[in-house]
Protein backbone atom coordinates (compact mmCIF):
# COMPACT_ATOMS: atom_id res chain seq x y z
CA UNK A 1 0.00 0.00 0.00
CA UNK A 2 3.03 2.50 0.89
CA UNK A 3 3.94 1.85 -2.84
CA UNK A 4 1.13 2.77 -4.59
CA UNK A 5 0.63 5.72 -2.22
CA UNK A 6 4.47 6.82 -3.14
CA UNK A 7 4.19 5.81 -6.99
CA UNK A 8 0.95 8.02 -7.14
CA UNK A 9 2.31 10.91 -5.92
CA UNK A 10 5.68 10.01 -7.75
CA UNK A 11 3.60 9.98 -11.67
CA UNK A 12 1.65 13.40 -10.33
CA UNK A 13 4.74 15.23 -9.38
CA UNK A 14 6.74 13.79 -12.75
CA UNK A 15 3.66 14.87 -15.37
CA UNK A 16 3.75 18.83 -13.40
CA UNK A 17 7.47 19.04 -13.21
CA UNK A 18 8.05 19.32 -9.73
CA UNK A 19 11.50 19.75 -8.60
CA UNK A 20 11.71 19.99 -5.08
CA UNK A 21 10.92 15.85 -4.63
CA UNK A 22 12.07 14.44 -1.43
CA UNK A 23 13.91 11.16 -3.79
CA UNK A 24 15.86 13.36 -6.49
CA UNK A 25 19.51 12.62 -5.81
CA UNK A 26 20.67 14.75 -8.42
CA UNK A 27 18.00 17.86 -9.03
CA UNK A 28 19.98 19.21 -11.80
CA UNK A 29 16.96 20.04 -14.27
CA UNK A 30 16.50 22.89 -17.19
CA UNK A 31 13.07 23.93 -18.26
CA UNK A 32 12.47 26.41 -20.95
CA UNK A 33 8.82 27.48 -21.94
CA UNK A 34 6.92 29.77 -23.87
CA UNK A 35 3.04 31.10 -22.06
CA UNK A 36 0.70 32.67 -23.55
CA UNK A 37 -1.62 34.41 -20.93
CA UNK A 38 -5.42 35.88 -22.29
CA UNK A 39 -6.84 37.97 -19.81
CA UNK A 40 -9.46 40.82 -19.88
CA UNK A 41 -6.36 43.86 -20.55
CA UNK A 42 -3.34 41.93 -19.76
CA UNK A 43 -2.79 39.68 -22.80
CA UNK A 44 0.94 38.64 -23.18
CA UNK A 45 3.73 36.20 -24.64
CA UNK A 46 6.02 35.33 -22.01
CA UNK A 47 9.09 32.90 -22.62
CA UNK A 48 10.79 31.81 -19.30
CA UNK A 49 13.88 30.01 -18.76
CA UNK A 50 15.01 27.90 -15.36
CA UNK A 51 17.67 25.76 -14.60
CA UNK A 52 19.69 24.20 -11.37
CA UNK A 53 22.86 22.36 -12.22
CA UNK A 54 23.15 19.95 -9.04
CA UNK A 55 26.81 18.69 -9.47
CA UNK A 56 28.61 16.52 -6.41
CA UNK A 57 31.88 17.54 -5.51
CA UNK A 58 35.50 15.50 -3.96
CA UNK A 59 33.44 16.18 -0.69
CA UNK A 60 30.97 13.54 0.41
CA UNK A 61 27.75 14.64 0.62
CA UNK A 62 29.12 18.41 -1.07
CA UNK A 63 27.50 20.12 -3.91
CA UNK A 64 27.61 22.66 -6.22
CA UNK A 65 24.41 24.34 -6.97
CA UNK A 66 24.05 26.64 -9.75
CA UNK A 67 20.59 27.90 -10.37
CA UNK A 68 19.08 30.91 -12.45
CA UNK A 69 15.67 31.57 -9.66
CA UNK A 70 16.80 31.05 -6.16
CA UNK A 71 13.56 32.87 -5.37
CA UNK A 72 11.39 30.33 -7.43
CA UNK A 73 8.86 29.31 -5.30
CA UNK A 74 8.79 25.54 -3.39
CA UNK A 75 6.34 24.03 -5.10
CA UNK A 76 4.96 25.38 -8.94
CA UNK A 77 1.24 24.51 -8.19
CA UNK A 78 0.61 27.71 -5.92
CA UNK A 79 3.67 29.95 -8.41
CA UNK A 80 1.18 32.01 -10.64
CA UNK A 81 -0.79 33.28 -7.69
CA UNK A 82 2.22 34.30 -5.47
CA UNK A 83 3.85 35.97 -8.18
CA UNK A 84 0.82 37.64 -9.11
CA UNK A 85 0.95 38.98 -5.58
CA UNK A 86 4.47 39.33 -4.62
CA UNK A 87 4.93 41.06 -8.34
CA UNK A 88 8.69 39.74 -10.26
CA UNK A 89 9.34 38.27 -13.26
CA UNK A 90 9.75 35.22 -14.22
CA UNK A 91 13.08 35.07 -15.29
CA UNK A 92 15.50 37.73 -13.59
CA UNK A 93 19.61 37.31 -14.21
CA UNK A 94 19.64 38.92 -10.65
CA UNK A 95 18.25 35.75 -8.92
CA UNK A 96 20.05 33.70 -10.32
CA UNK A 97 22.82 32.02 -7.64
CA UNK A 98 26.03 29.71 -7.32
CA UNK A 99 26.84 28.02 -3.84
CA UNK A 100 27.40 24.82 -2.29
CA UNK A 101 25.34 22.71 -0.72
CA UNK A 102 26.02 19.69 1.95
CA UNK A 103 22.64 17.40 2.42
CA UNK A 104 21.82 14.76 5.07
CA UNK A 105 21.82 11.28 3.48
CA UNK A 106 18.96 9.71 6.06
CA UNK A 107 15.90 8.46 4.57
CA UNK A 108 13.13 11.11 4.95
CA UNK A 109 10.14 8.63 5.69
CA UNK A 110 12.87 7.62 8.84
CA UNK A 111 14.16 11.10 9.58
CA UNK A 112 14.43 14.90 8.87
CA UNK A 113 16.45 15.31 5.64
CA UNK A 114 18.66 18.69 6.67
CA UNK A 115 20.69 20.79 4.58
CA UNK A 116 23.29 23.72 5.12
CA UNK A 117 24.51 26.02 2.25
CA UNK A 118 26.27 29.34 1.05
CA UNK A 119 26.84 31.12 -1.95
CA UNK A 120 26.20 34.07 -3.54
CA UNK A 121 22.83 35.97 -5.32
CA UNK A 122 23.98 37.60 -8.67
CA UNK A 123 23.34 41.02 -9.41
CA UNK A 124 24.62 45.09 -8.18
CA UNK A 125 26.16 44.24 -5.60
CA UNK A 126 26.36 40.82 -5.37
CA UNK A 127 24.24 39.30 -2.33
CA UNK A 128 25.89 36.61 -0.50
CA UNK A 129 23.23 34.11 1.65
CA UNK A 130 23.67 31.01 3.78
CA UNK A 131 20.47 28.78 3.69
CA UNK A 132 19.19 25.72 5.85
CA UNK A 133 16.83 23.60 4.49
CA UNK A 134 14.85 20.87 5.88
CA UNK A 135 12.30 17.97 4.28
CA UNK A 136 10.54 14.96 5.80
CA UNK A 137 7.87 12.83 4.35
CA UNK A 138 5.41 10.85 6.85
CA UNK A 139 3.00 7.55 5.13
CA UNK A 140 0.33 5.78 6.97
CA UNK A 141 -0.30 2.85 5.08
CA UNK A 142 -3.96 2.31 6.50
CA UNK A 143 -5.38 5.65 5.90
CA UNK A 144 -3.05 5.53 2.25
CA UNK A 145 -2.74 9.60 3.00
CA UNK A 146 0.63 10.92 2.60
CA UNK A 147 2.24 13.83 3.95
CA UNK A 148 5.02 15.83 2.67
CA UNK A 149 6.86 18.83 4.27
CA UNK A 150 9.29 21.10 2.73
CA UNK A 151 11.00 24.22 4.88
CA UNK A 152 14.15 26.58 3.77
CA UNK A 153 15.26 29.64 5.38
CA UNK A 154 18.04 31.93 3.68
CA UNK A 155 19.53 34.88 5.57
CA UNK A 156 20.77 37.23 2.65
CA UNK A 157 23.49 40.06 3.44
CA UNK A 158 21.16 42.52 1.40
CA UNK A 159 17.90 41.23 1.30
CA UNK A 160 17.68 39.84 4.87
CA UNK A 161 15.68 37.05 6.11
CA UNK A 162 13.73 35.14 3.55
CA UNK A 163 11.75 31.99 4.76
CA UNK A 164 10.25 29.19 2.72
CA UNK A 165 7.55 26.67 3.30
CA UNK A 166 5.18 23.79 1.76
CA UNK A 167 3.34 21.34 3.31
CA UNK A 168 1.19 18.80 1.15
CA UNK A 169 -1.34 16.47 2.06
CA UNK A 170 -2.18 13.84 -0.51
CA UNK A 171 -4.25 10.79 -0.30
CA UNK A 172 -4.37 8.34 -3.96
CA UNK A 173 -8.36 7.53 -4.85
CA UNK A 174 -7.51 5.15 -6.92
CA UNK A 175 -4.53 4.07 -9.42
CA UNK A 176 -5.05 7.54 -11.41
CA UNK A 177 -6.48 9.88 -9.09
CA UNK A 178 -4.80 11.75 -6.22
CA UNK A 179 -6.54 13.98 -3.58
CA UNK A 180 -4.32 16.66 -2.61
CA UNK A 181 -4.09 19.91 -0.31
CA UNK A 182 -0.87 22.35 -0.13
CA UNK A 183 -0.09 24.97 2.41
CA UNK A 184 2.93 27.74 1.04
CA UNK A 185 3.63 30.47 2.55
CA UNK A 186 6.69 32.68 2.30
CA UNK A 187 8.05 35.54 4.44
CA UNK A 188 10.40 38.08 2.78
CA UNK A 189 12.55 40.62 5.38
CA UNK A 190 12.57 43.22 2.39
CA UNK A 191 8.97 43.42 1.80
CA UNK A 192 7.99 43.19 5.41
CA UNK A 193 5.22 40.64 4.22
CA UNK A 194 3.87 36.97 4.11
CA UNK A 195 2.60 35.70 1.24
CA UNK A 196 0.89 32.55 1.00
CA UNK A 197 -1.64 30.03 -0.46
CA UNK A 198 -3.83 27.01 0.06
CA UNK A 199 -4.76 24.66 -2.21
CA UNK A 200 -7.41 21.97 -2.65
CA UNK A 201 -7.06 20.03 -5.92
CA UNK A 202 -7.99 16.55 -7.51
CA UNK A 203 -5.19 15.45 -10.29
CA UNK A 204 -6.21 12.91 -12.32
CA UNK A 205 -3.61 10.79 -14.98
CA UNK A 206 -5.45 9.66 -17.71
CA UNK A 207 -3.24 8.12 -19.81
CA UNK A 208 0.38 7.42 -19.68
CA UNK A 209 1.09 10.71 -21.30
CA UNK A 210 -1.88 12.84 -20.59
CA UNK A 211 -2.43 14.23 -16.53
CA UNK A 212 -5.45 17.02 -15.75
CA UNK A 213 -6.02 18.92 -12.22
CA UNK A 214 -8.79 20.46 -11.24
CA UNK A 215 -7.80 23.08 -8.34
CA UNK A 216 -9.53 25.76 -5.87
CA UNK A 217 -6.12 28.06 -5.12
CA UNK A 218 -6.47 30.88 -2.04
CA UNK A 219 -4.02 33.49 -2.40
CA UNK A 220 -2.82 35.88 0.52
CA UNK A 221 -0.56 38.41 2.12
CA UNK A 222 -0.89 40.09 5.55
CA UNK A 223 -0.83 43.67 4.10
CA UNK A 224 -3.36 45.90 2.47
CA UNK A 225 -7.14 46.27 2.03
CA UNK A 226 -7.63 42.55 2.56
CA UNK A 227 -5.84 39.76 3.59
CA UNK A 228 -7.30 37.32 1.45
CA UNK A 229 -6.56 38.63 -2.96
CA UNK A 230 -7.87 36.20 -4.99
CA UNK A 231 -9.25 32.87 -5.52
CA UNK A 232 -8.68 31.00 -8.31
CA UNK A 233 -10.32 27.72 -10.12
CA UNK A 234 -8.27 26.40 -12.24
CA UNK A 235 -8.37 24.02 -14.66
CA UNK A 236 -4.53 22.11 -15.52
CA UNK A 237 -4.46 19.93 -18.52
CA UNK A 238 -0.77 18.41 -19.26
CA UNK A 239 -0.29 16.43 -22.34
CA UNK A 240 3.23 14.83 -23.10
CA UNK A 241 3.66 15.69 -26.62
CA UNK A 242 7.51 14.02 -26.98
CA UNK A 243 8.95 11.65 -24.46
CA UNK A 244 8.93 12.84 -21.28
CA UNK A 245 11.03 16.15 -22.09
CA UNK A 246 8.35 18.16 -24.46
CA UNK A 247 4.89 19.23 -22.92
CA UNK A 248 2.17 21.35 -23.96
CA UNK A 249 -0.39 22.96 -21.27
CA UNK A 250 -3.62 24.67 -21.27
CA UNK A 251 -4.67 26.08 -18.30
CA UNK A 252 -8.18 27.80 -18.06
CA UNK A 253 -8.52 30.21 -14.85
CA UNK A 254 -11.24 31.95 -13.19
CA UNK A 255 -10.20 34.35 -10.70
CA UNK A 256 -12.33 36.42 -8.15
CA UNK A 257 -9.98 39.10 -6.80
CA UNK A 258 -11.05 40.30 -3.51
CA UNK A 259 -9.63 44.16 -3.63
CA UNK A 260 -10.16 47.11 -5.82
CA UNK A 261 -13.47 46.55 -6.70
CA UNK A 262 -12.12 44.05 -9.81
CA UNK A 263 -14.75 41.34 -11.57
CA UNK A 264 -14.25 38.27 -11.81
CA UNK A 265 -12.47 37.18 -15.06
CA UNK A 266 -11.44 34.11 -17.24
CA UNK A 267 -7.76 33.93 -17.96
CA UNK A 268 -6.31 31.15 -20.06
CA UNK A 269 -2.62 29.76 -20.51
CA UNK A 270 -0.92 28.01 -23.42
CA UNK A 271 2.06 26.78 -22.67
CA UNK A 272 5.25 24.95 -24.78
CA UNK A 273 7.58 23.78 -22.33
CA UNK A 274 10.66 21.36 -23.07
CA UNK A 275 12.04 19.94 -19.10
CA UNK A 276 15.52 17.94 -18.91
CA UNK A 277 15.60 16.28 -16.29
CA UNK A 278 18.91 14.83 -14.08
CA UNK A 279 19.55 11.69 -12.76
CA UNK A 280 16.42 10.01 -10.15
CA UNK A 281 17.13 7.89 -7.52
CA UNK A 282 15.41 6.67 -4.79
CA UNK A 283 16.44 7.03 -1.04
CA UNK A 284 17.81 3.88 0.01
Amino acid sequence: MTRMVDNTARNIDQFFGTEDSLFVENQSFLRVALDTRLQPGDSKLDPSVRFRVDMPTTKKRLRLIIESDIEEPLGRLSEQGIREVRGGERFDTNNSAVGLEQRSSKDPKQAWVQGLGLGVKFGAPLDPYLRYSALRQWNFSESKWQINSSSRVTQFNQRGLQVRTNFDLNKPLDEEKTLRFQTYAEYEEMRDSTVFSQTAEINRVLNSRTALRYALIIVGEDRGEKTIKDYILQAYYRRDIHKNILFMDIIPEIHFPTEGNRDPYVALTFRLEAFFRGNFSRSK
